[in-house]
């Protein structure tokens, strides 16, 4: 989620007069956050109360930097509340246009901030993230690569980030430690008060020391009801292992992007988290509690990081199998659901990369290979499974879909030219099994209002019925909504069905 630039309300004397629209910059940016409060107020009841309100609250932003357009404060807010809004999926559902083109205009937002003040950590994290969200949506239609682009720049902001964050942080340490020295010394709280406001205007912040209209009551009406001070948090472990998680999530994400693997371009991702791993992640995660965390990001990491050593031919399909097993088994997973499919997607990761060898290289398919992808796919199983019992465990409905889906692969394992006799035996088992877990996510998908979700489900369940030999259910259901040729798309280049066995369903063209 974006960083929020938090801000205090100072205390303000009561007036007989009426509000008075904003005509400041700082009226204008407490107009913005009372309309944001509010829109977080409503977000859990009424999503489109709560919409209403942070579109208010942009567009309190926008007209206000209209006026003031060199406000950094009132262009970082308008650009977070932006991107804030794609990141929940309700309130998304009652916005108007896409999900690319909300995040486009994020990111142009998020782009005019950091033009006003380049070395704002936040506004750098926050367009660092908006940048990796629009990877992310546009590569579900490109898979040439074209949004490496997007994801290499976010690295380098991510990193200028955290180059400015610790700065801040031996800044703070180092006026602690003058704080704690003249507290020694003097053992008076005037001195250190005089060390510590230094440098508190820092990136938009006021000062609050010295007097103040709030302090003097002269018996006239303040020039402003309401003074906003910007809040400079210290730069803690936490905020720094924020980022080095971001960069780390990024840089997975970047290996999942590549084609045409090279070892340069391995040794440029290696060389970028070197550090990362072995030294500031474990500097980081102390007095954080967020070990965990951390040592899952890192996992997630190592897959991603073997699974593109592997298509450079630089590790085998054991190494890589043992790579996996070797991140994810020391980690207690037992209450994290979002642990436990992490591990589940770096196995069908390595299930769908040995399938993809398998079409390019067929001399490589042999019964241990085949062998490796049903133990993996299993193993997925197990997490999966493991992870909907946890009690609130995000996306249940996605869970379920990728149950069906790791069932439907086991199946594709006995239909290949090397019988594999415990897929084959048990196909119609595994089938069902898929069938229950679509049906699942279907009726979830309704009861939460996930429409995209609910249309994958029918047309997954209308899959596996015609697998089961039940006629031409899926032709049909397809034919229902206007994502369904696109699904078959997916679905084929998954792996979870072949253009042959579409053939045989009355579908061509896949």
């Amino acid at each position: 989620m974006p960083k929020q630039k938090q801000f205090t309300k100072m205390p303000k004397k009561k007036s007989k007069h009426v509000q008075a629209a904003p005509e400041t910059a700082d009226e204008y940016l407490a107009a913005g956050v009372d309309f944001e409060e509010a829109g977080e107020k409503w977000r859990g009841g009424d999503a489109a109360k709560s919409t209403r309100f942070f579109i208010r609250a942009i567009d309190c932003y926008d007209e206000a930097l209209k006026k003031f357009p060199n406000s950094f404060d009132l262009a970082y807010n308008k650009a977070r509340v932006q991107y804030e809004l794609t990141q929940h999926p309700k309130l998304l559902q009652q916005l108007p246009g896409s999900l690319l083109g909300l995040l486009q205009t994020a990111l142009t937002s998020s782009k005019y901030a950091l033009s006003l003040n380049g070395e704002n950590a936040d506004a750098l994290f926050n367009t660092a993230q908006i940048l990796t969200s629009l990877a992310e949506k546009l590569a579900e239609s490109s898979t040439d690569g074209s949004t490496l682009h997007l994801v290499e720049e976010a690295l380098r902001l991510f990193q200028l980030c955290l180059e400015v964050q610790e700065r801040q942080a031996q800044e703070s340490a180092a006026q602690a430690q003058l704080a704690e020295s003249m507290m020694s010394d003097n053992g008076t709280e005037s001195s250190v008060q005089s060390v510590l406001s230094v440098g508190d205007s820092e990136e938009g912040g006021v000062s609050l020391s010295g007097e103040s209209a709030m302090d003097v009551d002269d018996g006239k009406e303040p020039a402003q009801d309401e003074r906003w001070a910007s809040i400079v948090e210290p730069v803690d472990n936490d905020v720094l292992l924020d980022t080095v998680l971001a960069q780390l999530e990024t840089l997975a994400q970047l290996c999942g992007l590549m084609l045409n693997v090279s070892e340069q371009a391995i040794g440029w991702v290696e060389g970028y988290a070197k550090d990362l791993i072995n030294i500031k992640l474990d500097t980081y995660v102390l007095g954080t509690s967020r070990s965990l965390e951390a040592n899952m990001t890192k996992a997630n990491f190592i897959c991603a990081f073997t699974n593109l050593q592997f298509q450079a031919n630089l590790t085998d399909v054991k190494r890589y199998a043992d790579s996996i097993q070797a991140a994810y088994s020391p980690l207690d997973l037992t209450t994290s659901a979002e642990g436990l499919c992490s591990y589940a997607e770096a196995l069908i990761a390595f299930n769908s990369t040995l399938r993809l060898q398998l079409l390019n290289y067929p001399q490589t398919n042999s019964r241990e290979t085949i062998a490796a992808r049903w133990t993996a796919l299993t193993t997925a199983l197990k997490h999966l499974t493991a992870a909907t019992k946890i009690p609130d465990a995000d996306n249940l409905v996605k869970i379920h879909i990728a149950r069906g889906d790791v069932e439907v692969s086991r199946f594709q394992l006995g239909q290949t030219d090397i019988v594999f006799e415990t897929a084959r035996d048990n196909k119609d088992v595994l089938l069902r099994n898929a069938g229950k877990f679509y049906v699942g996510a279907k009726s979830l998908a309704g009861n939460y209002g996930f429409v995209d979700e609910g249309i994958e489900a029918a047309v997954k369940e209308a899959l596996v019925k015609d697998l089961l030999g039940n006629g031409e259910e899926l032709k049909i259901v397809v034919k229902q909504f206007p994502r369904g040729g696109a699904l078959l798309v997916e679905m084929v280049e998954e792996g979870l069905v072949t253009g042959r066995q579409l053939e045989g369903m009355g579908i061509s063209g896949y």
